[in-house]
């Protein structure tokens, strides 16, 4: 199933009063609880497992997706970044 894009950046990984919502930023980072009604196109683009880099093209469904990726503090918007459970899911 697709997730919807949150606009903080992330697919919807979360619901909160059964609406969809971003549990990583909900509280911090604004819309993370509002739907993105202009989503990035996802086509040609790859994300990055953020621990060990392994690829897949990218799409809202991988785990905690999100539009661009950011490394030791660098964002590179060519990419994006998801989580493939190389480190266990605990």
């Amino acid at each position: 199933m697709t997730k919807p894009m949150m606009k903080c950046g992330h697919a919807a990984n979360a619901s909160v009063g059964g609406k969809p919502c971003c549990v990583i930023c909900i509280g911090i980072v604004p819309g993370a609880d509002v739907i993105d009604d202009n989503p990035p196109d996802l086509t040609g683009r790859m994300a990055h497992c953020v621990y060990c880099g392994s690829m897949r093209p990218s799409q809202t469904d991988l785990p905690f997706f999100e539009y661009g990726y950011t490394k030791l503090g660098v964002r590179d918007e060519t990419k994006d970044s998801y989580y493939d459970g190389c480190r266990g899911w605990e």
